[in-house]
């Protein structure tokens, strides 16, 4: 991997970190606990995961809800609430790919 390839991937890192501490409108993904600017990445992948943990957690509340017949729980919530969490777990997984693989890209090189 070329140091250019390898500034392209920090510049992709930086520019989610800014999205994450809140310069972005659109933070689907993004908790309501506020994020500060000197924020590890350690964290920031910490309280995803718990995100993603939280999204499936209600989604199966839901379903159980809706299967038990509580009131106030509609088919729709029950099915954009899987869709989210299933949107954010394949997001996480893919996350964790790229990361896996830009290990192995660093390990592999010649030093």
């Amino acid at each position: 991997m070329s140091m250019s390839a390898l500034n392209g991937v920090v510049n992709q890192i930086q520019n989610q970190a800014e999205q994450i501490s809140g310069t972005s409108t659109l933070k689907p993904f993004v908790s309501e606990q506020k994020v500060d600017n000197n924020s590890q990445f350690s964290d920031i992948l910490f309280n995803s995961v718990n995100d993603i943990n939280q999204m499936q957690t209600q989604s199966k509340q839901l379903s159980e809800g809706y299967l038990a017949g509580e009131e106030g729980i509609g088919l729709n919530d029950v099915m954009v609430s899987v869709q989210k969490s299933s949107l954010a777990l394949n997001m996480g997984v893919q996350v964790r790919n790229k990361l896996v693989s830009a290990y192995q890209d660093i390990m592999n090189m010649q030093v």
